[in-house]
């Protein structure tokens, strides 16, 4: 409208006549790269997508600008994208590799679920049936396996979908092993071998991720948040100390939220609430699993 009111303007000097000088499309291209840029916080990936869909190298450039400088602004306002914002907002427990932000410096022992606070299944002594209930009593996600409660020498960690799935193909067709079959993830010394029994060692994580339990908090979070686990285990001289989960991880380094820290305070776990509860709590919410 502009160019049409006032075609002798020195910006539309070059323009030819009878010939259209705006293209309102381009603008509109390069306005929406932008505004994809500032949301999103991502920059080449954009540039490369709105050059394929549009085929116009003429306009790479100004797209590029564009997106750099929405990309500053938005930097400038929030250090959060919009997928970054609703994962915070909905309080995933998502750890970025990229995140800076200063981790207390407190021993791994102050922040780790107990030992005698876990739930852990002992190599032998089971059934299919017992294990089913522990399934149906205990909603965790996984279990760490110990020769027994005694000697709580790590063996390994099951899941919960390995050890389900396991104990589900074991009572149908083929197999139709009876409810009170031994079941195992160490094979018994003096094991009758005419006796049918369900060896659970092949669902068994028998390397799972392990540190000592006098390492550091900086430590454990930063394997989360390199190599993305869901969980480590503690050990002193091969003995089960203790297990962290990601969520636990994460509700320490999103202290500020509304969430105190005390390094003071000595155990950091909330007493009486075991793995179930994860690390601290949040009032209103119930439901949370620590594993």
């Amino acid at each position: 409208v502009w160019q049409r009111e006032h075609p002798s303007w020195f910006v539309f000097a070059g323009c030819k006549p009878d010939v259209p000088c705006v293209t309102p499309g381009t603008y509109a291209i390069i306005g929406a790269a932008s505004a994809l840029g500032g949301v999103t916080r991502m920059t080449v990936s954009i540039v490369v997508i709105m050059f394929e869909l549009t085929g116009a190298l003429t306009y790479v450039l100004p797209i590029m600008i564009a997106v750099m400088i929405s990309k500053w602004v938005g930097d400038a306002i929030t250090k959060r994208g919009i997928y970054e914002s609703w994962i915070h907002f909905n309080t995933y427990p998502f750890l970025d590799n990229r995140d800076d932000s200063p981790i207390p410096d407190v021993p791994v022992s102050q922040i780790m679920t107990r030992l005698e606070d876990l739930v852990v299944i002992t190599a032998t002594g089971h059934t299919i049936e017992t294990l089913q209930k522990l399934l149906r009593t205990h909603p965790h996600r996984g279990f760490p396996v110990v020769i027994d409660r005694g000697e709580a020498i790590l063996l390994g960690y099951i899941s919960r979908t390995e050890l389900a799935f396991a104990l589900r193909t074991a009572v149908l067709a083929p197999l139709s092993l009876p409810p009170d079959t031994d079941a195992y993830f160490k094979q018994p010394p003096h094991a009758d071998p005419t006796m049918t029994t369900l060896d659970l060692r092949p669902w068994m994580d028998q390397t799972p991720i392990t540190l000592n339990s006098r390492s550091s908090l900086q430590l454990t979070a930063t394997m989360f948040q390199r190599l993305g686990l869901r969980y480590v285990l503690f050990t002193d001289f091969g003995i089960l100390a203790g297990l962290l989960t990601k969520k636990d991880v994460w509700f320490v380094l999103n202290a500020g939220d509304g969430r105190s820290v005390d390094e003071s305070a000595g155990v950091l776990r909330e007493d009486g609430r075991g793995e179930e509860r994860g690390l601290l709590r949040i009032d209103g919410d119930d439901e949370r699993d620590g594993i």
